[in-house]
C-alpha cells in the first residue's frame, strides 16, 4: 500500500511539474524581437564593410586599437561562444521560476550602450590572422547559424539559464541573445568611429 501511495505522489508531482513547464514564458513576439535585431545588425555590418579595401580593413588608429578586420573577427568569435553557451544551457532542465529574477531587456541594452570601455574575454580577443573580408565571412557563418536556431527552436528560451554570470545569479538564453545583438550594435559604433578617423584610408582601391 505504501508503495502505491509513493507512486501516486510521484505521478502527481510530475503532472504538476509538466503543467508548470507547459506554460511557455518565451513568446513568438520574443522570437521575432530577437530575429529582427539579429538580422538588422547583420545587415548593418554588411553595409559598413561593403567595398572596403585591404588597407581600410587593416587600418588601426594606433597599435593599441583594433582594425575593422579585428572587430569582425571578435564578433565572429562571439557568434560561436554564445551559440556554444546556449547549447550548454539547453542541456540542463528548464527552470521557469528563475524568470522572476531576470533583468528586463532594457538593462542589457543599456549596458551595451554604455560608452565606457569593455574588456574582451581572452577567448574573444582577435588574433588578426585572417585578411580583409574573410573576417566578414567568419562573422556571417556564425550569425546565420544563430538566426536559424532562433527561428526554428522549440525550446523555451526564458526557462533555460546559465549557472552563473558575473553579479547576476542567472541569465536566460533569451537574455544572452539580447546581449548578443546589443554587443554587435556596440561594435558597429566602433567601426563607424574607425572609418571617421583622420588617418583612415579614403576612396576605393
Amino acid at each position: 500500500m505504501k508503495q502505491y501511495k509513493y507512486i501516486s505522489f510521484i505521478l502527481v508531482f510530475l503532472f504538476i511539474h509538466f503543467i508548470s513547464y507547459s506554460q511557455r514564458l518565451w513568446t513568438e513576439a520574443d522570437r521575432q524581437f530577437l530575429v529582427g535585431n539579429l538580422e538588422r545588425t547583420r545587415r548593418e555590418i554588411m553595409k559598413e564593410t561593403e567595398g572596403l579595401s585591404l588597407a581600410q580593413w587593416s587600418y588601426k588608429e594606433d597599435s593599441t586599437k583594433w582594425s575593422i578586420a579585428q572587430v569582425l573577427e571578435h564578433l565572429g568569435l562571439y557568434e560561436r561562444i554564445f551559440m556554444q553557451e546556449a547549447d550548454i544551457m539547453l542541456s540542463t532542465l528548464p527552470d521557469p521560476k528563475m524568470d522572476s529574477l531576470s533583468k528586463p531587456d532594457t538593462a542589457y541594452l543599456n549596458w551595451m550602450n554604455d560608452p565606457s570601455p569593455h574588456k574582451a574575454e581572452w577567448n574573444a580577443i582577435p588574433l588578426g590572422f585572417m585578411k580583409g573580408k574573410d573576417n566578414l565571412a567568419f562573422f556571417l557563418f556564425g550569425r546565420d547559424n544563430i538566426i536559424s536556431f532562433i527561428q526554428h527552436t522549440t525550446y523555451d528560451l526564458k526557462a533555460h539559464f546559465t549557472f552563473r554570470w558575473g553579479d547576476e545569479r542567472r541569465r536566460s538564453i533569451h537574455a544572452l541573445m539580447v546581449v548578443h545583438f546589443g554587443h554587435t550594435d556596440r561594435h558597429l559604433k566602433q567601426i563607424r568611429k574607425i572609418k571617421g578617423g583622420v588617418g583612415y584610408p579614403k576612396g576605393k582601391y
